[in-house]
C-alpha cells in the first residue's frame, strides 16, 4: 500500500468536501497553478520558500486543517529542497549570526582592570593639579565696568574667581561662594576711585585687576528770586489809578488895583 504524500492528502480533503479547485483559487486569491502545484508536491513554480510557506498555510486554514500539526510536517519534507533549488532564497532569508561574548572573566582579570582604572584616574588628577600650579586663578569682574561714571556713592560689584582662591579688594577679604562667584558693595568718594582686586590660589599664583569708577554726584540748582527792597514804594501807590492829574497851568498875576487916572485933562 502506497503512502500518500502531503499534497495528495490536501487534495483528498478538498475533494471530500466537494470543493472545486477554481472555487478555492477565487476564495484564497491564489492562482490555480499554485494550488495544483501544492497538491502535486511540486514547488518549482514558487519564487521562494516564504511564498510557498504562505500559500500552504492559507490553504490549510481554508480546509480547516490544523496548521500547528501540518506545517512542521510540510517543513520537514520540503525545507531542504528549497535551500538547494531556490536561487532567491538567500535574498529573503539570511540566518542571523550569533554573536557570543565571553563574559567568563577571571578574578585576576577583574583586579587588573580595576587597578588600571584607578591608576589612570590618579594620573589624570595629578596632571590636573599640576596644571593648576602653573596657571593663575581666574578673575572676572562682571559689573561695574572699568571707567564707569556713576551718580551714587554706593555700587554693587559682581564677579567670579576660583572657588579655592582668596579674594581681596583693597586688602579687604571678600567672601566667595562655592561656585567661585562673589558679590559685595563698595563706597565711593567724589571723583576717581581705584579698587585693586587680588585673587590668590593655594599654589601661590595670583591674579590682579584694577577697577576704576568715577563718582560724579548730580548737582541740583536752586533758584532764589531777588529780595524786595523795603524802602521802595511801588509805582502804583505814588500814582493811584483813581487820582486824576491835571496839567500844570501857568497862573498869571492880576493886578487888582485900578489904574491911576491922569489928572491932567486933555486939552480941547
Amino acid at each position: 500500500m502506497n503512502r500518500k504524500t502531503f499534497g495528495q492528502n490536501l487534495k483528498e480533503v478538498r475533494e471530500g468536501r466537494k470543493l472545486d479547485i477554481d472555487f478555492c483559487s477565487y476564495t484564497l486569491k491564489i492562482h490555480r497553478k499554485y494550488l495544483e502545484a501544492i497538491e502535486k508536491d511540486d514547488y518549482s513554480l514558487f519564487e521562494s520558500y516564504f511564498q510557498a510557506f504562505g500559500f500552504v498555510q492559507n490553504y490549510l486554514e481554508f480546509l480547516d486543517l490544523k496548521t500547528s500539526e501540518n506545517i512542521p510536517k510540510w517543513r520537514a519534507m520540503f525545507y531542504d529542497d528549497f535551500n538547494h533549488q531556490d536561487k532567491n532564497y538567500t535574498r529573503y532569508y539570511k540566518p542571523k549570526k550569533k554573536i557570543m561574548i565571553n563574559l567568563n572573566l577571571s578574578l585576576s582579570k577583574l583586579i587588573y582592570l580595576s587597578l588600571t582604572v584607578i591608576i589612570i584616574s590618579f594620573i589624570s588628577y595629578i596632571g590636573y593639579s599640576f596644571s593648576q600650579t602653573l596657571s593663575n586663578p581666574v578673575l572676572e569682574i562682571y559689573s561695574p565696568r572699568n571707567n564707569d561714571v556713576v551718580e551714587i556713592d554706593l555700587i554693587d560689584v559682581n564677579g567670579k574667581t576660583d572657588s579655592d582662591s582668596v579674594l581681596r579688594i583693597n586688602n579687604e577679604k571678600i567672601i566667595i561662594q562655592t561656585d567661585g562667584s562673589f558679590s559685595t558693595s563698595l563706597k565711593l568718594a567724589e571723583g576717581i576711585n581705584n579698587f585693586k582686586f587680588s585673587s590668590l590660589n593655594p599654589y601661590g599664583k595670583e591674579s590682579v585687576k584694577i577697577l576704576t569708577v568715577i563718582y560724579r554726584p548730580r548737582r541740583i540748582e536752586i533758584y532764589n528770586p531777588p529780595a524786595e527792597q523795603p524802602n521802595s514804594i511801588p509805582q502804583e501807590e505814588t500814582n493811584p489809578k483813581n487820582t486824576l492829574t491835571s496839567p500844570t497851568k501857568k497862573i498869571e498875576t492880576v493886578n487888582m488895583t485900578s489904574p491911576k487916572k491922569d489928572s491932567t485933562k486933555p486939552k480941547d
